[in-house]
């Protein structure tokens, strides 16, 4: 299927914050993304009006993502003070973090990568704006048997009722294990 993007505002933010991660822009195109990233993104894009406004939690068709469900999450915003609780959590992002995802509070359930994420959280709702991340995996999730992974791509995108005003983010996370994992690694068999 071709995906065509729609225009997308650009803000005034720098481009790579510390953590690695950084503001999509409009003219991004994720050509070096993992596909289900890069597929999302596009996906989100072309739910977006042509006034830019966001789409809301409620135009995310989990039928159409199907693919994409097991590594997505959602998070509801709360504000003053900021925080942000699971609303919904694949079965292969629950696996990688190693725990259960009920309706957790995420600073609770993963203080670290809270520590890590807040102001990259923070800047998706405030802004409006995709965030995208590839590097190590939280120091907390480290303590799970992630079978070799040691890397994690991510995306945040927000999501807004009234398409303005941020109140969820939907996000998708995709573990990578290193190159000499995969020289090392037995072949599937055939």
């Amino acid at each position: 299927m071709l995906m065509t993007q729609p225009f997308l505002v650009s803000s005034e933010l720098p481009r790579v914050f510390d953590g690695g991660w950084r503001v999509v822009r409009a003219a991004e195109r994720g050509n070096d993304w993992h596909p289900q990233v890069r597929e999302l993104l596009y996906y989100w894009m072309r739910n977006c009006n042509a006034e830019g406004h966001l789409p809301s939690r409620q135009a995310i068709d989990r039928i159409e993502l199907s693919e994409l469900l097991p590594h997505m999450w959602m998070l509801d915003v709360e504000r003053s003070p900021w925080r942000f609780r699971y609303r919904m959590a694949g079965s292969e992002f629950a696996a990688s973090v190693g725990r259960t995802i009920g309706n957790d509070w995420y600073d609770e359930l993963r203080p670290q990568a809270w520590a890590a994420n807040r102001t990259r959280l923070i800047t998706t709702v405030r802004d409006g704006m995709p965030t995208w991340r590839r590097g190590a995996v939280p120091v907390e999730d480290d303590a799970f048997d992630f079978n070799g992974w040691s890397e994690v791509e991510n995306l945040m995108l927000p999501l807004a009722s009234d398409g303005i005003n941020v109140d969820t983010v939907l996000g998708i996370s995709l573990p990578y294990r290193p190159i000499d994992l995969w020289e090392t690694a037995p072949l599937a068999a055939q």
